[in-house]
């Protein structure tokens, strides 16, 4: 989960000594791609939308009627960068919108806090920020000096909101200074080390008062204090969790479609959402927390049903709430309490609390984490939600064991054994491929892979049963181990 491997560990030191500097400059080239990229948990655009991260105007190469620039940091971070960085954006006066797009191994960490120092700047003022956003792509890393200028480049009024960006994976590691293995006989260099960690350790506690960090990124990045051991992030749960915004293109964002979800599908999709956001929860609010929709334990009824019951197309429970959008799309969203003198279960949207706008759409990579396809990968080890909020499992495995606890505690082995089909499945040779065969309802069925898809269905299982393989939507798939509603499943190996 936490630990990244470097190819060589020059390319991680954090000392200026490191040779070459990033390479800054602009990169139109990247704007297409942007305009594909969306949160994947309900979160909102610069606009409030529920649109793409790169926010332009009608052209795309315009915003607010000024010339939007795409700025990219690639490469080793040293001294002098966060000046060559001001001097390319240009005076606050004249800077116009722009997004960064960094990709960087890491280097020299002061730098670094400068560059976050000089992203700052530009979130400041009292109209719309020039900096719209900080983003690593899919495929791409930002580590060490570098995850340091992504942390440190929002205000405390960014908080909550869509400022910086990981894309679905891509690598964000965090960690601390470490003394060079050459030079840790010689005091000087040790002393400039403890030097270089107090200013750091300043920076990461000034996120926290200034609530753009939650105190679990500093407790994780203090375990790793070699330059191949990163507090790694990927765009999972966790990375939301840290107050950074997931994000993906079409294979992940596409908004699903209603048809063949269960009321439990949108509870657990509610919950998934409620607890990465839960920076502020305490272990109470997790043990109350999940949605007392009912008395008894909530069924597969069908969600259009549920629309259909009760006569609207937005509907609300205590803590989740599900709408058909204006496209046909499913949103998903974990507000909302219905009036105390209603009965127990779902009511009108117009008689619940809590609304502003229509739903973000429940998307594909929101769906997987409930269906046991973190990532697009299919989770095999994983964790328990830590209700301490440290998701220190790996580092301090005697902290979450107790008397009792069952064997490899705290990491668990998702059981994909027992799975049916609750009615007929089309096998395709591909997620939306050509149509293999069906197979019956009620048959058993062996869950060999999962993947996310940039359709309405959102995340498909390949399965075999009757000697045929192929692919079907993961909704009509039924696999006992991911039948609870009130479940959390946090993968190891993707945060």
């Amino acid at each position: 989960m936490r630990r990244a491997f470097a190819g060589g560990l020059l390319a991680l030191v954090t000392w200026a000594g490191m040779a070459g500097a990033a390479e800054i400059r602009l990169k139109p080239e990247l704007a297409e791609r942007l305009a594909q990229i969306r949160p994947i948990y309900g979160e909102r655009n610069l606009l409030s939308e529920d649109g793409p991260i790169l926010v332009t105007d009608g052209g795309g190469t315009t915003l607010w009627g000024q010339p939007f620039r795409i700025i990219g940091i690639d490469g080793v971070i040293e001294a002098g960068d966060a000046e060559r960085l001001a001097a390319l954006i240009g005076p606050y006066d004249t800077a116009g919108p722009f997004i960064v797009v960094m990709n960087s191994p890491g280097g020299n960490f002061l730098e670094g806090v400068r560059m976050g120092e000089v992203l700052k700047l530009y979130r400041e003022g009292n109209g719309d920020p020039y900096l719209t956003g900080v983003v690593v792509l899919a495929g791409e890393e930002c580590m060490s000096a570098c995850a340091v200028t992504f942390a440190t480049s929002a205000l405390p009024r960014d908080s909550g909101m869509s400022v910086r960006f990981v894309e679905t994976g891509a690598r964000l590691g965090f960690h601390m200074p470490f003394v060079p293995t050459d030079q840790q006989s010689r005091q000087t260099e040790i002393a400039r080390a403890m030097d270089l960690t107090y200013e750091v350790m300043s920076e990461y506690m000034a996120l926290i008062g200034n609530r753009v960090a939650p105190t679990a990124l500093v407790q994780n990045a203090l375990f790793y204090r070699r330059p191949e051991d990163f507090f790694l992030l990927e765009g999972g749960l966790v990375t939301r969790f840290m107050d950074f915004v997931p994000v993906a293109g079409p294979v992940g964002s596409t908004p699903l479609t209603p048809s063949g979800l269960t009321q439990r599908d949108v509870l657990n999709m509610c919950q998934y959402q409620a607890y990465s956001a839960g920076r502020e929860f305490i272990a109470a609010e997790y043990e109350f927390w999940p949605v007392q929709a009912y008395s008894q334990y909530p069924d597969d009824t069908p969600v259009e049903e549920l629309f259909r019951q009760t006569g609207a197309q937005r509907i609300t429970t205590q803590g989740c709430s599900a709408e058909v959008r204006a496209d046909g799309s499913l949103g998903v969203s974990a507000i909302g309490a219905c009036p105390q003198d209603l009965p127990p279960g779902w009511c009108r949207s117009e008689q619940a609390a809590g609304y502003v706008g229509p739903l973000p759409p429940a998307t594909g990579a929101l769906l997987a984490d409930s269906l046991g396809c973190h990532g697009g990968r299919m989770t095999r080890g994983y964790y328990r939600w830590d209700d301490g909020n440290a998701f220190l499992e790996e580092e301090r495995p005697d902290d979450y064991r107790w008397e009792g606890a069952p064997p490899g505690a705290p990491e668990y082995t998702l059981d994909w054994s027992g799975a049916s089909l609750p009615t007929n499945l089309t096998l395709r040779d591909a997620p939306g491929g050509e149509r293999v065969t069906i197979l019956d309802a009620g048959t058993a069925v062996e869950v060999e892979d999962c993947a996310l898809s940039a359709d309405g269905q959102g995340v498909w299982y390949r399965v075999a049963a009757n000697g045929v393989s192929g692919w079907g939507s993961a909704r009509y798939v039924d696999v006992p181990a991911l039948a609870g509603w009130d479940f959390m499943v946090r993968p190891k190996g993707f945060q």
